[in-house]
């Protein structure tokens, strides 16, 4: 089992989930889980045992190998700010969220040229575009994405509703579209980075316009290859 144990190592790495569990053992007091043993195990055993059916000595094993990540993780969270734990768990549920989207290169260059002064080095000198294009193509498309929740947010301040949901982004219904019709439309075959928002701008229509030409809900998501009808220019 110790051999098991020690091969099961090599390149593992835990990460607390802090939900509640079992407490079998601390680490400068920090707490160490059964949940964090029975994942290790199901790793290096390939789920064949956990911890409650481990012998006495192979279990206080198991505690000294998975003791170093419940120390990590309890350091971090005691001496790493809430507000810098929020924004960075923020930041990485964004870059998932907006992982293949697309922006074109005329927005970039947008937005470089707009806030050019913003781009600067240590020694004052504004950064080419080259080297910044990509930074500025992730910010677009948080802001992208924002909108669209935004779109979809109510906001409330004691009773009062100061914000509500766009006509037809929270209704579940399909909407009656309010698109002249002159007979004319065309097929749009959606994309990487593709948004109900972005597509209907482009056509000039408002997205529950879209959704009703499309007999779309609010809840109809998007997917690369779909064809979308939307009006003929």
């Amino acid at each position: 089992m110790k051999k098991i144990i020690a091969a099961g190592m090599v390149g593992m790495v835990l990460v607390s989930s802090g939900v509640s569990a079992k407490v079998i053992g601390r680490i400068n007091g920090y707490p160490v889980t059964e949940n964090e043993a029975n994942k290790f195990l199901k790793v290096v055993t390939k789920g064949k045992l956990k911890f409650h059916q481990l012998r006495p000595k192979d279990k206080k094993d198991v505690i000294k190998r998975i003791a170093v990540d419940s120390l990590l993780v309890g350091m971090a969270k005691k001496q790493i700010p809430l507000i810098e734990r929020n924004q960075v768990i923020v930041n990485y549920w964004l870059s998932k969220k907006i992982k293949g989207m697309s922006v074109s290169d005329k927005e970039v260059r947008k937005a470089y040229d707009s806030n050019k002064k913003l781009f600067k080095d240590t020694h004052g000198k504004i950064l080419p575009f080259e080297k910044v294009k990509e930074m500025i193509a992730v910010s677009i498309k948080q802001k992208k994405y924002v909108a669209q929740l935004m779109d979809k947010a109510r906001i409330t301040m004691g009773k009062k509703v100061i914000k509500s949901p766009k006509k037809g982004t929270s209704s579940g219904k399909k909407e009656k579209s309010t698109v002249p019709s002159n007979g004319k439309t065309k097929i749009y075959t959606v994309k990487s980075g593709n948004t109900l928002s972005g597509i209907a701008h482009k056509y000039h229509i408002t997205t529950a316009e879209l959704r009703a030409l499309n007999g779309m809900t609010d809840k109809d998501t998007l997917k690369i290859g779909q064809k979308l009808k939307v009006p003929a220019k």
